[in-house]
């Protein structure tokens, strides 16, 4: 049996997500645009779930625009502010944010649009956390949009976004929220976040890849991402993913309904493991906010992001898959070399800290029977692999060649 920790790459579909794709097979619903019966059958189906998904965060159902994940939100939300509002000429963001932020910032900095954007990246302290005071200190009247991740993916830091909303909204500037790791997770409500858009992503809660959605409050504007039709509000043309909206409206109630109970299991289970492994491995980090006894407080309980002394995390990762166990470098791969994470370096840690790094995330499918063999199981190949490859090894050797040092 394998024992799957990247609950941040994507959760393992729900029970109540595959009993909703089953009944939908079974009816094989027809187009929602459509004016026939089963149009009509289909339309309810796709409200039905823009309802469910808007209940995650305490919105109305019409502010949810449905997308095909996080990153097709994320630029809906950037892109489609910038154009509406292009007499306003600065961003404002951080060092730590996801690809889906990093790139179009990029974009809007010049690399295709034009005029170009300023940009403000703000930088973190070594928690991971963007200071309230930076971001006010930051805006000015020239500012278009503030965008922001609730919950980092990488070290969990959760962001006191609250105390950013008064004086974002005082400079006359738009407030996007990633929240695709904090739902489901955490408690939202859109309306405390006093946010003007937020962005969701089906699969991290359960759900099938390839469904999204953002909140657009109401009265907010935004140039659509695609033409051609009048649906999810003439933000996106198209016919709807009707499947991945139902999956994705019934992983959204599951995760609510068992919020409560689902946060306090897994963070009880990260902090044993987190105990055990530093137990059996001295010199191990974890990075971003403090894991205490008490409720969690500034991160997402279900992350861990350790520092592994003496390997690389290359061959961590490689030699823990040869064992049964699936977890993440949080980093990106480009030409087959693994950089090390922006998130780590932008926290202070070397690029060779940040390359002996791993992040375990736990979700609603662990078990308290995976997390006894894991804290079994990464000491033991923790020790073979620094016997066989030091840190000091230029790059990280063959899984064939790590299978065998490692027997």
């Amino acid at each position: 049996m394998r024992i799957y920790l990247d609950h941040n790459a994507g959760a393992p579909l729900r029970p109540e997500v595959r009993a909703a794709i089953a009944r939908f097979a079974e009816a094989g619903e027809a187009n929602p645009a459509a004016i026939h019966r089963g149009g009509q059958r289909a339309r309810r189906a796709l409200e039905q779930a823009r309802a469910q998904v808007a209940s995650l965060i305490g919105a109305a159902a019409r502010e949810i625009v449905f997308t095909s994940g996080g990153t097709e939100s994320n630029n809906l939300a950037l892109r489609g502010v910038a154009e509406m509002r292009a007499a306003r000429r600065r961003i404002v963001s951080s060092a730590i944010e996801h690809s889906s932020i990093l790139a179009p910032l990029e974009y809007l900095a010049g690399g295709g649009f034009e005029p170009g954007f300023q940009i403000v990246r703000i930088d973190p302290d070594r928690e991971g956390r963007i200071a309230p005071a930076a971001v006010a200190a930051a805006l000015d009247a020239d500012t278009a949009l503030v965008t922001l991740g609730l919950a980092n993916a990488e070290v969990g830091t959760v962001q006191d976004l609250v105390a950013m909303a008064e004086p974002i909204a005082r400079a006359g500037a738009l407030f996007h929220i990633d929240a695709v790791q904090a739902a489901g997770r955490i408690p939202l409500s859109a309306g405390d976040l006093r946010c003007d858009l937020l962005t969701l992503s089906g699969h991290k809660l359960g759900a099938p890849a390839g469904i999204g959605a953002l909140y657009v409050r109401g009265g907010v504007a935004l140039a659509p991402a695609m033409l051609g039709g009048p649906q999810e509000a003439g933000m996106r043309a198209g016919t709807p993913n009707l499947l991945g909206a139902i999956a994705f409206g019934a992983a959204a109630e599951a995760a609510r309904a068992h919020l409560d109970e689902e946060s306090a299991r897994v963070a009880a289970m990260a902090r044993r493991l987190l105990e055990r492994l530093s137990a059996s491995i001295p010199g191990l980090r974890l990075n971003g906010p403090a894991v205490g006894n008490g409720p969690v407080v500034g991160r997402i309980a279900n992350t861990l992001n350790l520092t592994f002394p003496d390997v690389l995390g290359e061959s961590m990762l490689i030699a823990l898959d040869l064992e049964g166990v699936e977890v993440s470098m949080g980093s990106a791969c480009a030409a087959g070399a693994v950089e090390p994470s922006h998130v780590l370096l932008a926290i202070g840690l070397s690029r060779d800290e940040a390359r002996s790094s791993l992040r375990l995330s736990l979700g609603w499918s662990t078990t308290e029977g995976e997390i006894e063999r894991v804290a079994e199981i990464i000491p033991r190949v923790w020790r073979r692999v620094r016997a066989a490859e030091p840190l000091t090894t230029a790059e990280p050797a063959t899984p064939a060649a790590i299978a065998e040092a490692t027997r």
